[in-house]
């Protein structure tokens, strides 16, 4: 609440009006609404069921039985391999919380944030609930349950140390906890991290350990691990843990003082070295040199180009791009020159796309090269999207049955059919999809992943890559590899590809002749293209590449080649993704033997182990180990178990001035169950006396598609004005007359409670609607100073005593409330208030405000009770991003209408959030019309219309979005013109005003008054351009500083400074 320092004898009703504003507003903004932000929908309401083993619970809805006992088994036997580092005992079974897809887990009420595409699995601190999809491949589900269950270790060693607790994780850097989960989980051996470090070598841009803890330049994932990989390698895993907690205890820096024995810069050079001295020698053997024409890199796409997909016909190709900076879109290039055609479509655009396939997924071209298929998140589900390249028009969006997560589409020479890979009940097989009839064939069924189909030009085979030569053979190490494999389609008869057997073979293409299959394959430790000649058998390497072909991931698609033999690959460089087309002629073909198979180049440095090997000797062993037997894993019936989640206060604190001895202190807790989807959020608090003493409790629910829940709350609101005034009394000196001079406090006492529900359509829209009622109350507190003073016979104040006689504290009411404040009612009031809105936000968000996109909220109310009026609002804004500016605009009113729609409190336009320059406090010394050329009252009223125009340019921040490049300060540089209008029903609205005023003094019942008293019914709108810098204050607020020219004012010659503490609209 702002502080107003003013003579409670010349209070214009303004100002008094503007004290009630704050907590008034919220009868025109429900408090359960959330105004804006984009929904996390729940499509359905799963059914979970519960398994339970010695140290965990899983809730689950598979139906595939087998599956989920084995999930159960790795996890125990996960949990033995984490407990040899941790030297850790769960006392408590650990939650599990396992969705069949990634987008059911995308709904998850278990994590209250947004779930990305690349988001494989979270585990989460206040009930160390480990939280993930199936994965299409089984390596990625054992893999991403191994990594979860190390942050399910991370927590509970934090938890219950014995000097530690969850806010110490606050002090590891993201690297660190990431980083240990994977080398934990995958070890040290691992070619797609090698690399990334291998990039950073050839580019002599090694990170230290304090570049990975201040700069977003290092993936945390893969420096981690690499960094993990040298502590255990050289010092032995035995160090791992004691070094990971004296980081949540010290900070990494002074943990490395403590561990090593010396300073983070000693540690980084070490690191550093280790990594030159493993990658010099391999430098001088393999080529930094792609082959073929560069088509697509940051100049004309974005710094992750990938999933490209040349045509048929070798013209076009079609690829995921961040190159409008926002979002992954998909966009249409020539596949000769490298130009950006159009953009196919985007989130932007198309608010029927939730989200685009693109971590691991590639879309496919029709036989004519004329029509584009990809696949999409929507409506809970993937679906299928055509395209016609011509025109970006949309031919078709399908869902495909109980396939509900599919990726990797291939379409059939015949057109009409595409192949695809399809997850259902955690198995993933190969599928067909016919367009004509919307028939889907399941063509494998087992427990093996086939993934990644393609077919032969003649469409009667079908290639792809399987795990099943792996599985079948029986693994030994925790990675599970893939293999070649070609289906006959008339028979469904595989055949499995007998090439670098233990290697990754990955993305295969046939050739135009049918006769070969181009594929990648880290057979050696890095990740080249290969060529295998069916009729022969031979193996032949076409690349041979320092860094390395790849997508996003190592399974992501890569590679297309058209039926000229155009060849397209996304290399990796820079930590860049750049898309090159070459031909087959273009690139050197070196015949290798089939079976050769070396790793030393995916190890991460250094090569030899040194210290204790406790984590690789381990996870080489994976299968080795003896599995937990089916008895000890049991069926239990599903509980909620509603307990506390968190519970924190922000301290205790008291205070003794001149207002009295005060208190501060606070306390919140939220409730809910294993699932999330009940939820109690209660908060308590006292700033002052115990007047101030305020508290909220609000019950959700999220188990269904509707949101709903209630609040009750009782909340005080204190403002404060100074007072001053002479009055008959008697004081030592016997003047008869006393000056008094003190602050009156005033406490306005809102009790509210609210029902809410809300109906997400999508992602972008939302229904909402509430009722409530609410009691406001008041309490008026004078503290004053009394000093003696003489009065001449004119009533003329002729001098005032030095020091106070007499000082004292008394709360006004009856005759002495009214002697204070003439004219004002401080009796109670109730409202009942009903509500509706329809909200829309598909807007995207830069480091301080949304920068593309759009948000619109539109909005009816209603309110019965001591006053009665119903009122409609309109919030429309609209993001346009021509880099590196974006244009925005805004246009909101809110309007009342009815009984008594002026008989509670006006509408105030002045607020910075709305026009900059016509602050009230600016306006209370120049009230009078004449002197500012505008009122507090002319920017007052029952009913408003504001529109608002900013360029923005995002100004210090991140190197791919602002102007200046800062790893500290973020902030946006804007121009603005602001314009508005406040009236009432009987207004009569001008642009200038007439008469040489804004007033017409004539007889009128409309209640707002100037500081004459004169009714004033003829408005013009108030208008404002300037200049504003928004600064991110480190994530906690947005402060605004802004110099603006208010045109309407004529009490200032210039402009005002102002400030504001709010995001961007």
């Amino acid at each position: 609440m702002k502080h107003f320092d003013l003579n409670v004898k010349n209070i214009p009703k303004g100002g008094f009006y503007c004290l009630l504003m704050l907590f008034l507003f919220m009868l025109a903004v429900p408090a359960e609404a959330q105004y804006f932000g984009q929904n996390k929908v729940r499509y359905k309401n799963l059914k979970f069921q519960v398994n339970q083993s010695p140290h965990f619970e899983l809730y689950y809805y598979l139906k595939n039985d087998s599956l989920v006992k084995r999930f159960m088994q790795e996890s125990e036997l996960w949990y033995d391999l984490h407990q040899q580092v941790f030297r850790d005992t769960f006392s408590k079974k650990n939650p599990l919380i396992l969705y069949n897809n990634h987008a059911d887990f995308q709904q998850t009420t278990a994590i209250s944030g947004s779930i990305s595409v690349g988001t494989g699995g979270v585990t989460e601190g206040l009930k160390n609930r480990v939280v993930m999809p199936m994965m299409q491949l089984n390596q990625q589900t054992r893999h991403v349950l191994g990594h979860e269950l190390v942050h399910a270790f991370q927590y509970h060693s934090l938890i219950e140390g014995d000097s530690t607790n969850l806010e110490n994780i606050g002090n590891l850097p993201l690297w660190m906890v990431e980083g240990m989960a994977e080398y934990l989980s995958i070890g040290k051996v691992d070619a797609f991290t090698a690399m990334w470090m291998r990039d950073a070598y050839l580019n002599k841009d090694i990170p230290s350990l304090r570049d990975l803890t201040e700069s977003n330049k290092y993936f945390p994932y893969r420096y981690g691990q690499a960094f993990w990989s040298y502590i255990g390698s050289t010092y032995g895993d035995t160090i791992i843990v004691p070094f990971f907690k004296a980081t949540a205890k010290f900070g990494y820096q002074n943990a490395i003082r403590r561990t090593f024995g010396y300073d983070e810069r000693t540690l980084s050079g070490l690191w550093r070295t280790s990594i030159e001295n493993a990658y010099r020698p391999m430098l001088k053997d393999t080529s930094q040199v792609p082959v073929g024409r560069k088509l697509i890199d940051n100049k004309n796409g974005g710094e992750m180009n990938v999933a490209p997909a040349i045509s048929p016909d070798g013209k076009y190709v079609a690829f995921l791009s961040e190159k409008e900076l926002f979002s992954i879109d998909l966009f249409l290039a020539d596949a000769q020159t490298g130009k950006v055609i159009r953009k196919l479509t985007s989130r932007t655009s198309n608010t029927h796309i939730d989200e685009f396939s693109f971590i691991e997924s590639a879309g496919a071209w029709s036989p004519d090269s004329k029509k584009f298929a990809f696949t999409i998140f929507a409506q809970g589900r993937n679906k299928l999207m055509i395209v016609d390249i011509s025109n970006g028009k949309l031919l078709m969006t399908e869902s495909l049955g109980d396939v509900r997560e599919f990726s990797n589409l291939a379409w059939s020479p015949n057109g009409e059919d595409i192949a695809l890979t399809g997850l259902r009940e955690g198995y993933s097989d190969l599928y067909l999809f016919n367009t004509k009839s919307k028939k889907v064939t399941q063509l494998t069924d087992d427990r093996y992943s086939d993934y990644q189909p393609s077919f032969s030009p003649d469409g009667k085979y079908l290639l792809f890559t399987s795990d099943r030569t792996t599985l079948e053979d029986g693994p030994t190490s925790v990675e599970i590899t893939y293999s070649l494999a070609v289906m006959d389609l008339a028979t469904k008869a595989i055949t499995n590809i007998d090439v670098f057997h233990g290697a990754n073979n990955l993305n295969p293409q046939f050739s135009s002749t049918g006769e070969q299959i181009f594929f990648l394959s880290n057979r050696d430790g890095f990740r080249n293209l290969y060529r295998y000649t069916i009729a022969t058998k031979q193996v032949e390497q076409l690349t041979d590449y320092f860094t390395g072909i790849s997508g996003i991931t190592e399974y992501s698609p890569a590679l297309s080649v058209s039926r000229n033999d155009d060849v397209l690959y996304s290399y990796y460089r820079s930590q860049k993704y750049t898309i090159y087309n070459a031909r087959v002629s273009d690139f050197t073909a070196q015949p290798v033997d089939p079976k050769a198979i070396n790793f030393d180049a995916a190890t991460l440095p250094p090569l030899k182990q040194t210290g204790v090997d406790l984590i690789n000797a381990n996870l080489a062993n994976f299968e080795r180990f003896e599995l937990l037997g089916s008895e000890q894993i049991t069926d239990e019936k599903y509980r909620p178990q509603f307990k506390l989640d968190y519970l924190a206060s922000n301290g205790v604190g008291a205070s003794v001035g001149r207002f009295g001895t005060g208190l501060s202190s606070g306390v919140q807790g939220i409730f809910s169950d294993i699932l999330g989807r009940n939820q109690i959020f209660a908060t308590a608090a006292v700033n002052g006396e115990v007047q101030d003493f305020g508290a909220q409790l609000a019950y959700i629910n999220q188990q269904g598609r509707i949101n709903f829940g209630t609040s009750i709350s009782h909340i005080p609101y204190l403002s404060g004005f100074y007072v001053s005034q002479i009055e008959e009394g008697d004081n030592p000196l016997k003047t008869g007359y006393n000056y008094v001079e003190g602050t009156d406090l005033m406490r306005t006492f809102e009790d509210q409670v609210q029902l809410f529900g809300i109906y997400p359509f999508s992602r972008i829209f939302r229904f909402e609607v509430g009722l409530g009622a609410a009691y406001y109350s008041y309490r008026i507190d004078r503290l004053a100073n009394y000093y003696a003073a003489t009065v001449n016979p004119n009533g003329q104040v002729t001098g005032i005593d030095r020091y106070p006689f007499d000082s004292d504290r008394r709360k006004l009411k009856g005759e002495s409330l009214e002697r204070a404040y003439p004219g004002y009612s401080f009796n109670a009031f109730t409202i009942y208030q009903t509500n509706a809105a329809f909200v829309g936000d598909n807007s995207f968000s830069g480091v301080t405000s949304p920068l593309s996109g759009f948000r619109f909220r539109i909005g009816i109310e209603s309110y019965v009770g001591d006053y009665t009026f119903n009122a409609f609002s309109a919030d429309l804004r609209r993001y346009v991003r021509i880099k590196p500016v974006t244009f925005a605009g805004r246009f909101y009113s809110y309007t009342r209408f009815g009984k008594d729609q002026t008989g509670l409190y006006p509408l105030f336009i002045g607020y910075p959030y709305l026009i900059r320059g016509y602050e009230s406090s600016s306006l209370y010394a120049n009230n009078g019309v004449n002197n500012a050329g505008i009122s507090f009252d002319q920017l007052s009223g029952s009913k408003i219309a504001v529109a608002n125009f900013e360029v923005r340019l995002p100004f210090t921040g991140p190197e791919k979005l602002a102007a200046l490049e800062s790893k500290f300060l973020f902030s946006d540089l804007n121009l603005f013109f602001d314009i508005g209008i406040a009236y009432n029903q009987n207004s009569k609205l001008r642009w200038k005003a007439s008469d040489g005023g804004q007033v017409i003094d004539i007889p009128s019942t409309d209640p707002t008054y100037n500081n004459s008293n004169r009714s004033v019914i003829e408005r013009i709108p108030a208008m404002s351009a300037g200049i504003s810098l928004r600064v991110n204050m480190f994530g906690y607020f947005v402060l605004e500083p802004y110099y603006a020219f208010p045109f309407q004012r004529k009490d200032i010659k210039a402009g005002v400074f102002g400030l504001t503490f709010a995001p961007g609209w």
